[in-house]
């Protein structure tokens, strides 16, 4: 599915893009199941074995554990989340896909999907693989200390990311509505600029990296930049100047979150109280609210950019 850049009467209800449940169970060509015991035995071989060679993600054990023992961290820290998860959110549930083989004559897979239904909409979960998770001290290379602890601790504890889908089956890279994990999600700043159009990684990057030089790590030949993207508000099917957008810099154990809206690089931000504001969100988000929230409450201007 192509990008394209998101109207004014969609930016008016985000629910535009998002993935209604029966849509998505209507997807899963290789049933929805609430429990391994539920699966045919084909399928409960290659669940059993992790569903790939190549993946070593523990679908079956989370999904064993329930969704009660995957939201119980959000309970002290996120507790406007933890509501919304049990008024309005489902239990915990993997959907499976079968994908035809690319060698001719071979076996399809099956690809799992783990996912919850959110107020008639589809929200996913990326479990960890088993003793990767941060309870399990695995802290991605240090880059979830970047992140603000109540956040770390609660959305990232025994996951790896989260996210609203925009298409009933959609591809690893495309993470947003949700908190993501730095091992997979979380976008570096020049691949953000690219997201917003054309020019603005030619304005803005060098800017930003004289306001922030260790955001830019260099090895060998290469650069990279450790300023990243945890939480993009706009839907995985669109793409421009418009939502919030979120950052920390993992070169850096402040825990501070920069916060940009509207592609407003002019007028960057810093998110004041970031447990809060985010736990509200994310409420929002699984509520199924229509419209935009409204973080303006905990957004003050960085002023310190005009300089550079």
């Amino acid at each position: 599915m192509g990008e394209f850049v998101i109207s004014e009467n969609s930016r008016k209800d985000i629910l535009a893009g998002r993935v209604a449940t029966a849509d998505f169970y209507r997807s899963m060509t290789g049933g929805v199941y609430a429990s391994i015991c539920e699966m045919p035995d084909q399928l409960k071989i290659l669940a059993e074995s992790g569903f790939s060679d190549e993946s070593c993600r523990d679908y079956m054990g989370v999904l064993e554990k329930g969704k009660n023992w995957l939201i119980e961290p959000l309970r002290d820290v996120q507790p406007h989340s933890y509501s919304a998860f049990n008024d309005v959110v489902g239990d915990l549930k993997v959907g499976v896909v079968w994908i035809e083989g690319f060698v001719p004559d071979s076996a399809p897979g099956a690809v799992p999907v783990m996912f919850m239904d959110a107020g008639g909409y589809v929200i996913e979960i990326n479990p960890t693989c088993k003793g990767e998770s941060y309870e399990e001290e695995d802290t991605s290379f240090g880059s979830l200390l970047a992140l603000p602890e109540s956040l770390a601790t609660s959305w990232l504890w025994r996951t790896d990311g989260w996210r609203a889908p925009s298409e009933p089956f959609q591809g690893p890279l495309r993470n947003r509505m949700l908190i993501g994990h730095p091992s997979s999600a979380w976008i570096p700043f020049d691949n953000y600029l690219d997201s917003l159009g054309e020019g603005f990684q030619d304005e803005y990057l060098e800017r930003f990296v004289r306001f922030l030089p260790d955001m830019a790590v260099v090895k060998g030949t290469r650069r990279s930049y450790k300023l990243r993207c945890f939480l993009d508000t706009r839907p995985a099917n669109s793409c421009g100047p418009f939502g919030d957008q979120f950052f920390v810099c993992s070169t850096r154990l402040d825990q501070v979150v920069y916060h940009l809206r509207g592609g407003d690089l002019e007028r960057p931000c810093i998110l004041v109280n970031p447990a809060e504001a985010i736990d509200l969100y994310c409420a929002h988000v699984l509520r199924a609210q229509s419209g935009e929230f409204d973080f303006s409450p905990w957004s003050r201007p960085v002023d310190e950019l005009a300089a550079f």
